[in-house]
């Protein structure tokens, strides 16, 4: 086509940005079309903005949401973030429905600047982008809509949506393929000194991850006394260098050396148990059972734990006889260009492809693996297990938790209060077995919640490479913000930035809070920082309800030295994983990892349940 190409950004304001589950966050989104929007306006192409606008009493509002209306007209919400807003010249125009075509002049608007093609940005996926594209398509415009420029906080149904519009009313494409690479790559800033340490990350495109899957497929299966050599010499070539894994964990992530340390420990733990145990074939009378390969291994990893998980996956998919497609999330990437590199020096590395980038890079991976291993949040699993379920391929997601512990008036409370100190802000919190809801039973309450405050407050805070200290900064800017903007009803201790660390770094003081609403994210989803909410509860059959009450069920704990609210702990406490007096358990290589609910689907990680999942069995039987 001829005609001028113009961006349109639909419903980019801020009450469509704070939906719960939104894929991508927030701020990745946020970032990503503001990137878009620069670039548009360098290339003078026309931009449009359409907002939604509902009367302040709501009776106006599309029917399904006269109850709880949004994009009120003269609210915060009703306002696009500041990096998305209009300047001089590019019109606004307002709808009630879900196509931005329900905007009055909107389509003359195009016609009369000559548009012929649009590219759509913003929210949500499932819902006005999927309209407002099939809307453009039956009006003449060529539509393309950029993958990563557009969110949905039902993240399912959003790649159901796009997958089906691609190639028939539009061409879903990565905003570098869009606009000429003028996004750029992706960048990441060191959580201490964000003003100084920066480094850029290049995308996968789909192209190349199947080019690499093409490789991998024609690459050469290994017998399994090869494979247990490799395996051995690549935790040996681990282990000799475990300084230096603790250094980049410090330095890239912000991680605490005492927890930095323990992650490589354990690490390198499920490494040797793995290279220890492999076998693929086993006996038994007349009854012969084989462990063949699945194939290609889709691994998709988080950056929170960049050295355990990573070889914690790649140790059995390859001990089994598979190759990798390796996703890292962007904070990781460094460390994983690393662990890649140490892989080959194994003579591993043709056996691994490392791919880089967001979801659209995701998605490539979901296209090509055999079968896939994630870890990660809940609503990006949700998405992924629904895209294996498509294609009928194995899919293992460890997933979040709103993890509980219990405080039973027979607790040892001075014990209880230093475990649960440290357990709940070692890493910030950053960490998916992290206590997020303390259930402390009435008789105790004050007591507990006194000594809980002053273990809090005596952690040790400040530069993560000092050995001394329990607390560093958590991983980017948009998180400090979510996290100091997250008090409601009491504040215990925290929800401020510590005086004597530096104002550039990502600092959160360790926050308690208590007396919050019923819909507090911290009582209805997982939070993923150093806030952690106190609940007073009357007696444990009251604490073990509130444990359950979540959709997630990863970590459980108890403090309590009467052996009959232990047995009725263990009987109906509903998580994957139960500790008794200790809220960070020492997680065994030889136990299963796994959530219950929404925090886990398919077979357990680790121990014997690794075969489970990277090897297919096969019975033969002779005469």
């Amino acid at each position: 086509m001829s005609g001028a190409t113009a961006l349109l950004l639909v419903d980019c304001q801020e009450d469509y940005f704070a939906r719960a589950g939104l894929q991508p966050p927030r701020e990745a989104l946020i970032a990503a079309i503001a990137a878009a929007l620069e670039a548009a306006r360098a290339k003078n192409w026309p931009i449009v903005h359409i907002r939604t606008r509902v009367a302040a009493d709501g009776s106006d509002a599309m029917p399904h949401r006269r109850g709880a209306p949004e994009a009120v007209a003269g609210t915060a919400g009703a306002e696009a973030p500041a990096d998305l807003r209009e300047e001089a010249g590019e019109p606004v125009f307002t709808k009630r429905f879900f196509s931005a075509f329900d905007a009055v002049g909107l389509e003359q608007e195009l016609q009369a600047r000559g548009v012929e093609r649009l590219v759509i940005a913003g929210v949500h996926s499932h819902a006005c982008i999927q309209a407002t594209a099939l809307d453009a398509y039956t009006r003449g415009f060529e539509v393309i809509i950029g993958e990563d420029l557009v969110g949905s906080y039902d993240p399912a149904h959003a790649a159901q949506a796009l997958r089906w519009l691609d190639g028939k009313a539009a061409k879903v494409q990565a905003s570098a393929a869009i606009l000429g690479g003028a996004v750029g790559p992706w960048r990441h800033f060191n959580p201490c000194d964000v003003d100084e340490q920066l480094f850029e990350v290049a995308t996968s495109s789909p192209q190349s991850v199947a080019e690499e899957t093409g490789r991998l497929r024609a690459s050469k299966g290994l017998p399994l006394a090869d494979r247990t050599a490799a395996l051995k010499a690549w935790h040996d070539r681990l282990h000799s260098n475990r300084d230096k894994w603790v250094e980049a964990l410090v330095r890239d992530l912000g991680k605490p050396r005492g927890d930095a340390e323990g992650e490589v420990a354990y690490g390198l733990g499920l490494l040797a148990h793995v290279a220890a145990t492999l076998e693929d074939e086993e006996t038994s009378g007349d009854r012969e059972v084989r462990y063949r390969p699945f194939g290609i291994a889709g691994l998709i990893t988080p950056w929170n734990n960049p050295f355990a998980i990573p070889v914690a996956k790649l140790a059995p998919a390859l001990g089994f006889g598979n190759s990798a497609l390796w996703k890292p999330a962007l904070p990781g990437s460094r460390i994983a260009n690393l662990l890649h590199d140490s892989l080959a020096d194994a003579g591993l590395g043709d056996r691994v492809a490392l791919v880089t980038g967001n979801g659209s890079t995701g998605q490539a991976v979901l296209a090509n693996a055999d079968f896939v291993s994630f870890t990660g949040s809940v609503p990006v699993g949700r998405l992924i297990v629904a895209e294996a379920g498509r294609r009928a391929i194995p899919v293992q997601a460890e997933l979040g938790g709103s993890n509980a512990a219990i405080v039973d008036a027979s607790a040892d409370l001075d014990e209880a209060a230093a475990d649960l100190a440290s357990a709940i802000f070692s890493f910030a919190g950053q960490r998916c077995t992290a206590i997020r809801r303390v259930l402390v039973l009435d008789a105790i309450h004050d007591a507990f919640v006194d000594r809980l405050v002053a273990e809090v407050e005596r952690l040790r805070i400040g530069d993560p490479s000092d050995p001394q200290i329990q607390v560093g900064p958590v991983i980017d800017k948009a998180r400090q913000r979510d996290f100091l903007g997250m008090a409601a009803g009491k504040i215990l201790t925290g929800d401020n930035v510590p005086a004597h660390v530096s104002a550039s770094g990502c600092w959160v003081r360790p926050t308690l809070l208590a007396d919050l609403p019923p819909s507090h994210p911290l009582l209805t989803g997982e939070v993923f920082g150093p806030v952690a909410a106190i609940i007073r509860v009357p007696d444990l059959a009251a604490a073990i309800a509130a444990h359950n009450a979540t959709d997630m069920g990863l970590v459980g704990a108890l403090y309590s030295q009467d052996q009959q609210s232990e047995a009725r702990f263990l009987v109906s406490a509903e998580a994957g994983i139960l500790s008794i007096n200790r809220a960070r358990p020492p997680f065994s290589a030889e136990g299963p990892f796994l959530g219950w609910k929404a925090s886990g689907h398919g077979p357990p990680e680790h121990g014997r349940w690794n075969r489970d999942f990277y090897a297919r069995a096969q019975a033969i039987y002779r005469e």
